[in-house]
């Protein structure tokens, strides 16, 4: 494209030609030459976006005056060896057991010692997957090359369980709680990057505690508990939890809960046989902005045989329960306090499986208010 221009003067007239390239040229040229400077701008919104959100998850949380565990922990870190002595290891095992699940948990002063020192029964890890081995970091920005799965979640808790079940014998096994010896610690591992890939590293690193007997399992007829259950979710294909050895499962699924009607659930058998059950799933998670919590009278009377439209029916609590296992919400509201607090009450009314929790001195100082464990939790 290009135009003319005609220059005049009292001795000559000049015509210049002007080129205008297309909008498209231009744009290509000045994207070749500013890259650096978008990609650059980009990083640094992305880190700040992080920052945000870490330091979204640390405000507000509640401390409690004099809380016990602060007073023990708040001035230790990870690597403190003083977190290992007989003092620190008996309070944390003397803590209440409560359903709770210690989300991102990575992002607390000292991952897994704070949620079990709540007495949360369930944890949550982010992994991310590079040079063979798996990371813990919400993303890959803030990754750190000494958080790694193992460091932070695997070896404290082999190291837990073998000092709980020192001498015992004849296939028993004592849980991490005193007060709850037979109940199991929910590890969710929330997988970021590819997915079979991750998972196979994921299997490997799991062979120490395998090896030990320490990993609940589904034997081929039923679920046999541990002191540690292994639950994948994120990126986790669901095929590679099936390709496991039907016979000796160690990890389990974490189910769609707003999807967990499958149209390879047979009704023809009783119970029911669902796609999604105690052979290869545990928990069932969505946001809580999917929740479904409530269906109307007339289908609360029903009295008829299972069926898929009764299932279709139930609540997303209901389903969740008729296959075997413990619902879970996400992203539940966290402000204002009265409506968080509403929020958590509704589901606990509604018998949710399992709280899902950020702030764990709110926890310590609710314990008494979330319910007691029961079989459901096993």
């Amino acid at each position: 494209m290009e135009s003319r221009l005609t220059y005049n003067d009292a001795s000559s007239s000049e015509e210049i030609i002007v080129r205008r390239h297309p909008p498209r040229v231009i744009f290509v040229r000045h994207m070749r030459t500013n890259w650096l400077k978008y990609a650059t701008g980009l990083l640094l919104i992305l880190s700040i976006s992080q920052l945000i959100y870490i330091t979204r998850l640390g405000t507000g949380m509640v401390r409690i005056p004099n809380d016990p565990y602060d007073l023990r922990f708040g001035h230790l870190s990870h690597d403190s060896p003083e977190i290992w002595d007989d003092n620190h290891q008996s309070f944390l095992r003397s803590a209440r057991p409560v359903p709770i699940h210690s989300h991102n948990d990575y992002t607390r002063h000292i991952p897994l010692f704070e949620a079990l020192g709540s007495g949360c029964i369930s944890i949550e890890a982010d992994v991310h997957l590079r040079h063979d081995n798996l990371f813990v970091a919400h993303s890959r920005l803030n990754m750190n090359p000494h958080r790694t799965l193992q460091g932070l979640y695997l070896k404290p808790l082999q190291r837990m369980f073998e000092a709980r079940n020192a001498g015992v014998k004849n296939d028993d096994w004592q849980g991490f709680f005193e007060m709850a010896p037979k109940q199991t610690v929910t590890l969710l591992v929330d997988l970021k990057t590819a997915g079979p890939e991750t998972f196979d590293v994921l299997n490997a690193q799991l062979q120490p505690l395998r090896d030990l007997g320490y990993l609940t399992y589904w034997n081929g007829t039923e679920r046999i508990i541990r002191p540690l259950t292994v639950v994948g979710t994120g990126n986790t294909p669901f095929e590679s939890v099936l390709a496991m050895n039907s016979t000796h499962r160690d990890i389990f699924w974490d189910a769609k809960l707003e999807r967990l009607v499958s149209m390879d659930d047979d009704f023809s058998t009783n119970p029911p046989t669902y796609k999604f059950n105690r052979s290869n799933s545990y928990f069932a998670s969505t946001r809580f902005e999917n929740a479904i919590l409530y269906r109307s009278n007339f289908q609360r009377i029903l009295e008829t045989p299972p069926s898929r439209e009764l299932d279709m029916a139930l609540t997303q609590i209901e389903q969740a329960k008729a296959r075997g296992l413990l619902a879970r919400y996400w992203d539940t509201p966290s402000k204002p306090p009265n409506v968080r607090d509403i929020a958590w009450r509704v589901l606990i009314d509604n018998g949710i499986g399992i709280l899902n929790m950020d702030d764990m001195g709110l926890v310590r100082g609710r314990a008494r208010g979330w319910g007691a464990l029961g079989r459901d939790y096993l």
